[in-house]
């Protein structure tokens, strides 16, 4: 069973990059995943501290060593962040400063976004960038979505659009394509 950690990056409550990490996790888990989703405003990450960049597994912080722990443990990452200014949210850039190399390589990643008024994959375009320098591989699906994606059901946003529902399943599927790939592959690096 492959083990996915699924990080939420808005600050919203309620926020649509949520809805759509947990719509991405429930699919995961009905295709045989274990997951764990870190959403960052109910479960926020102190500021990365660089003593620890070579080794983040040592961070005295509790909550930061739960969570470099899910990474190391995980054969795969989905990062969601809501559209800010253009890219993706400060606490999705301090969740990923906290980890290193050592942590992502050769490990696929998922990317999602929500654009607030518009489909927008500007933050998805510049995650690509930092999970490139991380080692890690973003794979080449990605989800942007918008507000209008959405209803807002109590006190949470669902999925409404058959669109996107649609692409979250082909998006899992590749997903985990990767990870049969590169499950036994390992590239070495001289």
């Amino acid at each position: 069973m492959f083990k996915i950690l699924l990080l939420s990056g808005s600050p919203a409550k309620p926020a649509h990059t949520t809805a759509l990490i947990t719509r991405i996790g429930s699919q995961l888990q009905e295709k045989g995943c274990g997951i764990t989703i870190w959403d960052l405003q109910t479960n926020p990450l102190p500021f990365v501290d660089p003593n620890y960049h070579h080794h983040p597994e040592r961070h005295p912080d509790p909550v930061v060593k739960k969570f470099v722990q899910l990474a190391i443990e995980a054969d795969s990452l989905v990062i969601g962040s809501p559209n800010y200014h253009n890219s993706y949210s400060g606490i999705i850039k301090n969740a990923l400063d906290i980890l290193n190399m050592d942590i992502l390589n050769d490990k696929p990643i998922g990317l999602v976004a929500n654009g607030g008024g518009i489909r927008s994959t500007q933050p998805l375009d510049h995650l690509r960038i930092v999970v490139r320098g991380l080692l890690g591989l973003a794979i080449p699906m990605q989800i942007a979505t918008c507000n209008s994606d959405f209803v807002l059901q109590g006190d949470s946003y669902i999925i409404n659009s058959k669109d996107i529902s649609s692409r979250t399943s082909a998006f899992t599927q590749q997903l985990i394509q990767y990870m049969e790939k590169l499950s036994n592959t390992k590239v070495h690096y001289l």
